[in-house]
């Protein structure tokens, strides 16, 4: 049976807690972020969704919590 240490119990612990807690709130964010306003040069505001590419905040509300749930959990999967 593998060994494991106190060291890798706590880093578990506080990956966990990253994912538990600050992932949640920075996918909220993310996902408001298309509605953020944003002044223009000659000073009038608009939604930021209508001024990048929606392929941009597709990347940033759906592919970007995935990729880091990936590799939170990767990087604790046993090197063999």
């Amino acid at each position: 049976m593998a060994q494991i240490s106190v060291k890798q119990v706590i880093l578990i612990v506080v990956a966990l807690m990253v994912i538990g807690l600050i992932l949640p709130l920075g996918l909220g964010m993310t996902a408001i972020a298309g509605d953020s306003l944003i002044t223009l040069a000659n000073g009038s505001q608009v939604a930021l969704k209508t001024v990048i590419d929606p392929a941009v905040l597709t990347l940033l509300t759906v592919l970007l919590p995935i990729l880091a749930v990936i590799g939170i959990s990767v990087s604790f999967i046993p090197k063999v």
